[in-house]
């Protein structure tokens, strides 16, 4: 197909996408991949968590933070939409090229200026977030096979398990579409689910109603709280790519749309795994719920193994997200190729290798994506989207507004 016409050189036109063919995906498809993406190692950290804010101070946090959240998600939607609409072709704007150019659109001379700059932040921090999830997920699937291990009294060592896992995650990357990856995502929900519902299992059968846990805890303490709740909540890194392959887009961001309906049942986990994680094992509480429990048990370990293979299935939808940022870049820059199925195999191994190698040199689980939460989600999740919402409103502030946005340096 020839490239079509637009007023800018977006990189990817619909019909036209050097990353291969994409077949539309429908609501329940786009909805099983969000919670998926929201799903992850993240959800059995909640606990540490709610040990670092307090039983009732972070379930309101977490609340809060989750609106502002998704309030920003549905910003980053509407720019989109806005830049869509000036164009004759149906183009669909990354989320960078969505900063750029609503910044190129406004009437603040400084945004102008510096756009394609933050525009290519914007790149650079998915990246590093989806790869430091990616990093999460290796340590994650390590950390609690190595526990089986010790379980059955086998010698286990970090890095040799970590070996051992890499061929069946960098295999699960080669799935190079959403329409691929449904089967994998439901499979990784269902699974899961019977390990969320297993965790509350064990916090709650054994739990001491009368136990007494912090209400609140020491204010040095919340940023690691902060840290894991963006890190748990970062969907905003995902919601373009799902969006961009809806067979219906405006079915993503309507009352029930896929957005809401996500973000209220994720929630909804968080709340429960975190309180009662809490609850049932207080400051002993580990970076993953699952590592508090028993090791001897069948039904434990199975739980581990388990949740070990779902997260794994994970791992294949978050390496999906940098790939489609990144090579249509570099093959703007290199291409065409002669074999192109080759060089897209090779580029997706050399991105397993690095979140591998990564991954090899840290292993605090709860540390890291405390981190990776505090770096890349306050970053991608708060501080862009309040800035495109300033950029969408520019031309429409009223003279006293902008008189105040000009005396502090914006324009």
């Amino acid at each position: 197909m020839e490239s079509q016409e637009t007023t800018r050189p977006f990189l990817v036109v619909r019909g036209d996408n050097v990353t291969g063919v994409k077949k539309p995906t429908h609501y329940l498809e786009t909805l099983t991949h969000a919670i998926k993406g929201y799903v992850g190692s993240g959800i059995f950290a909640m606990g540490a968590g709610f040990m670092n804010s307090g039983i009732l101070l972070g379930p309101l946090l977490l609340i809060f933070i989750a609106l502002v959240n998704l309030h920003c998600q549905h910003i980053l939607i509407k720019a989109i939409i806005k830049i869509t609409e000036k164009e004759t072709v149906p183009v669909l704007p990354s989320f960078a090229e969505t900063v750029q150019y609503t910044f190129e659109d406004c009437d603040s001379t400084w945004l102008k200026k510096h756009s394609k700059t933050f525009g290519s932040t914007t790149d650079v921090f998915l990246i590093l977030a989806e790869y430091g999830y990616c990093v999460v997920y290796f340590i994650f699937v390590s950390k609690h096979l190595g526990e089986i291990a010790e379980a059955y009294h086998w010698k286990q060592n970090y890095r040799v398990i970590l070996a051992l896992i890499l061929l069946p995650m960098w295999l699960s990357t080669f799935l190079g579409n959403l329409k691929l990856l449904t089967p994998v995502s439901f499979l990784a929900n269902l699974i899961m689910w019977v390990g969320i519902v297993l965790v509350l299992y064990y916090s709650m059968v054994n739990l001491d109603v009368k136990t007494q846990r912090n209400l609140v805890t020491h204010i040095e303490k919340l940023p690691l709280f902060f840290g894991i709740v963006l890190f748990a909540v970062g969907g905003i890194t995902f919601i373009v790519p799902l969006r961009m392959e809806m067979k219906n887009p405006d079915s993503f961001t309507n009352i029930c749309g896929v957005l809401n309906v996500a973000m209220t049942v994720v929630v909804s986990l968080y709340l429960l795994v975190g309180i009662f994680s809490y609850w049932m094992w207080g400051d002993e509480v580990k970076g993953s719920a699952f590592l508090n429990l028993p090791q001897e048990e069948g039904l434990a370990i199975a739980t581990k193994i388990l949740i070990s293979i779902g997260v794994m299935f994970t791992f294949a939808l978050h390496m999906y997200i940098p790939f489609e940022i990144a090579f249509p870049r570099f093959y703007k820059k290199w291409g065409p190729f002669n074999h192109p199925t080759l060089i897209i195999n090779v580029y997706r191994s050399v991105a397993v290798l690095i979140t591998y190698a990564i991954a090899n040199i840290s292993a605090n689980l709860a540390s890291f994506i405390s981190l990776i939460g505090a770096l890349t989600g306050s970053f991608l999740a708060l501080l862009v989207p309040a800035m495109l919402d300033l950029a969408m409103k520019c031309g429409s502030l009223t003279s006293n507004h902008r008189l105040s946005i000009i005396n502090y340096g914006y324009y």
